[in-house]
C-alpha cells in the first residue's frame, strides 16, 4: 500500500517536531515542504528528502500530495485551508484552526464541500492519560462535576515576541490564551465542556505586544459546573501547564498530558498507581516552546492516515477545534466589553 503523502507548509520551529514524528511513521511521506524563505525551506526539504517550494498554489495542487499539514502562522490558515481542500487534499491544521469563528467555519465549509477530511492538531488528547481521564468523566467516576479549571502560567522571553508575527492581532489573534494556552483551552471543554459562558480579563505586563500576556477568566459550564482559566507568559520561570477536574466524588489532575492526582472514591489503590505512573510526559512548553517531543504528534498524524484509509472522521474535526476559539473569542469580547458572554451570541 503506498504511504500517504504530505506536503508541510510552514518551515518554522514546530516543523521539526513534524519531520521528527514523520520520521517514525512507515505509512506516511513528507513529499514536499513550502515555505517563502529559502534559506530555511531547503535544507529542511533536503533533510526530510522531499522537494522544496516557496509556492502554496504548487505545494497543496501537487499530484504527489494527498494531505497537507499547515504549520504557518496561525492567521494564515484559512487561505491555505480552503486552496488545499479545493484542490482535494486532507487538511491537518495547527492549533488555533484559525483566530476567528468566520474563518474557522470557511474552513471546515471548505473541506465539507470538497469531502476531504479536516482534522486539527492538539497533540494532548493523544496522551494516554487524557484518555483514561475521558473514560472516567465519561462513566460518572467523578460524580457532579463541581469545578474544572485550567491553568497556563508559563512564561516567554521579550525576544520571543520581538520581530515577529507572535503576539500580534492579524497573525497570532492574540496572546497567551490563543497562542500558548488554547491546548489546555481545548482539553478543559474536551473534558468538561461545553462552555456556556464566560467573564474574562487581559493585560499586557510584562511585554512590549499588541496582544495579551496575562489573561484571567470566569466560566460556567452547560452542566452547571463553575471553572477558571488562568493563561500567561508573563510568569517566570514557568510552571507545567495543568488541568483540575473536580466533582462530588472525586478530583482528578493533569499536568502537561500527565495525570498528576486520581483521588476517586471507587478508585482502588493499585489503580490510582497504574494512573500516576501511566506514561512519562515528553517535555513542557512552559519556558520553551521547543522543549516538547514528537510522540503525541505522531500519534495525530497516525489517525488521521487511518482516518483517510477507512474514510471515519479524525478524532478531533473542525467543528471540534472551533470550540477553544469560540471560548478564546468570548474571554477577548468580555475583556473589552466588561461583561459576561454567552457562547451562542
Amino acid at each position: 500500500m503506498q504511504p500517504i503523502r504530505f506536503a508541510l507548509i510552514g518551515a518554522g520551529n514546530i516543523a521539526k517536531i513534524y519531520l521528527d514524528a514523520f520520521s517514525k511513521i512507515a505509512d506516511a511521506q513528507v513529499t514536499v515542504i513550502c515555505n517563502r524563505t529559502e534559506s530555511t525551506g531547503r535544507p529542511l526539504a533536503a533533510q526530510a528528502g522531499a522537494a522544496w517550494t516557496a509556492d502554496i498554489a504548487d505545494a497543496v495542487t501537487r499530484e504527489d500530495v494527498d494531505a497537507v499539514v499547515i504549520a504557518t502562522p496561525s492567521g494564515t490558515h484559512a487561505e491555505i485551508a480552503i486552496a488545499a481542500a479545493q484542490a482535494g487534499k486532507h487538511l491537518l491544521v495547527e492549533k488555533p484552526i484559525d483566530i476567528t469563528l468566520p474563518r474557522v467555519d470557511s474552513i471546515i465549509a471548505a473541506a465539507e464541500d470538497a469531502g476531504v477530511i479536516l482534522a486539527c492538531v492538539f497533540p494532548l488528547r493523544f496522551a494516554a492519560g487524557v484518555a483514561k481521564v475521558k473514560e472516567a468523566v465519561d462513566a460518572g467516576r467523578l460524580g457532579r462535576i463541581t469545578l474544572a479549571d485550567c491553568y497556563v502560567k508559563w512564561f516567554r522571553p521579550q525576544s520571543y515576541y520581538d520581530g515577529s508575527w507572535r503576539g500580534t492581532w492579524k497573525l497570532d489573534g492574540g496572546g497567551a490564551l490563543m497562542n500558548q494556552s488554547i491546548h489546555n483551552i481545548d482539553l478543559l471543554q474536551y473534558l468538561a465542556g461545553p462552555v456556556k459562558n464566560v467573564f474574562g480579563r487581559t493585560a499586557t505586563l510584562a511585554h512590549e505586544m499588541q496582544t495579551e500576556d496575562t489573561a484571567s477568566a470566569v466560566l460556567t459550564f452547560a452542566n452547571g459546573a463553575l471553572g477558571v482559566i488562568q493563561g500567561a507568559t508573563s510568569c517566570w520561570p514557568g510552571d507545567p501547564a495543568r488541568v483540575e477536574l473536580h466533582g462530588d466524588r472525586g478530583t482528578i489532575v493533569i499536568e502537561e498530558g500527565q495525570i498528576a492526582k486520581w483521588d476517586l472514591q471507587d478508585a482502588s489503590d493499585e489503580e490510582k498507581q497504574a494512573m500516576l505512573t501511566l506514561e512519562k510526559q515528553d517535555g513542557s512548553g512552559a519556558a520553551d516552546p521547543m522543549a516538547i517531543g514528537s510522540e503525541k504528534h505522531r500519534r495525530q498524524i497516525v489517525d488521521l492516515i487511518d482516518a483517510i484509509r477507512t474514510g471515519r472522521p479524525p478524532a478531533i474535526q473542525g467543528a471540534e477545534a472551533r470550540r477553544s476559539v469560540e471560548i478564546i473569542r468570548a474571554i477577548y469580547t468580555s475583556s473589552q466589553e466588561g461583561r459576561v458572554v454567552t457562547l451562542d451570541e
